[in-house]
């Protein structure tokens, strides 16, 4: 073999092994992220936590986009799986329906049903995500029926039968940071939808303990060093590609389900489950 044959065939060998991982990929992301629901527990213990917040637990979950990709089959599944965590307080992030589904009256009844069973003594809050916007007023009657309060632009008081609790502040999608009011002696959660909000400059100058949001699904197509598949509006500053040191920590979830095309890689689907400990 001469030195030219070989390096067609190392250069040949080398291309085959590039499409055999990227078809094993594709295959990933086709059939087994998307059915892989998984929740992240996480602790958050500080000192600014009153001692009647202690072991208080809170479920996050974002981006459900139901319609043609996140079906019943998968709505159950996530539905289920809050059910059993059987959390104090529940924090929906915004998306409820995604923007190819037709919104059936089954479709409509069949969410109402599913989030007014979800069980959370010590509350149950929201924000909208840019697709609720589209359908206001249906997707508004549907969290209000199910006992959801939407928040906007404003700050609440979570406590669990004492007085003092912790802060939950929320941001919607036409932000106004000047309508929260956040205290250096509380523990102050910030919740919105969308990642690039969080770097609106006037946050800095509140006292945030934690930061959630989701919108970009992970990127939900996410390539090793290149990153995510596409850029998306509302989190092209700051998305699970491309993070900024912050005043304060944040976590972007993934969401629940998909939109555009039914793939994920590299970006499970996910819910968050905190645990409140104090200090």
């Amino acid at each position: 073999m001469t030195k030219l044959q070989k390096q067609m065939f190392i250069i040949i060998a080398i291309l085959f092994a590039i499409v055999l991982s990227m078809l094993g990929s594709l295959k990933i992301a086709k059939n087994v992220e998307p059915e892989q629901l998984s929740v992240q527990y996480k602790t958050l213990k500080d000192e600014k936590i009153p001692s009647s917040m202690n072991d208080v637990s809170i479920v996050y979950f974002t981006d459900v986009q139901y319609g043609k990709f996140e079906n019943k089959k998968r709505a159950d599944k996530l539905f289920n799986k809050i059910e059993h965590l059987d959390p104090d307080i529940l924090i929906f992030g915004g998306d409820l329906f995604d923007e190819t589904c037709q919104m059936t009256q089954e479709d409509i009844d069949y969410i109402t049903n599913k989030l007014s069973k979800m069980h959370a003594p010590l509350g149950k809050f929201c924000v909208l995500g840019e697709k609720d916007d589209a359908n206001n007023d249906v997707v508004r009657s549907i969290l209000n029926q199910a006992q959801f309060e939407i928040l906007e632009n404003e700050t609440i008081l979570l406590t669990n039968r004492k007085e003092e609790g912790i802060t939950l502040s929320a941001l919607s999608n036409i932000p106004d940071p000047s309508k929260i009011s956040t205290s250096d002696k509380q523990y102050n959660l910030l919740i919105t939808h969308m990642p690039d909000t969080l770097t609106n400059e006037e946050l800095s100058t509140k006292s945030i303990s934690l930061a959630l949001c989701g919108h970009s699904h992970g990127n939900q197509i996410t390539f090793p060093i290149f990153g995510g598949y596409k850029s998306i509006d509302g989190a092209k500053s700051l998305n699970r590609s491309h993070a900024k040191r912050l005043a304060f920590p944040y976590i972007i979830s993934s969401g629940v389900g998909c939109t555009h095309v039914n793939l994920r890689f590299m970006a499970k689907p996910e819910i968050y489950y905190f645990m409140l400990q104090s200090k």
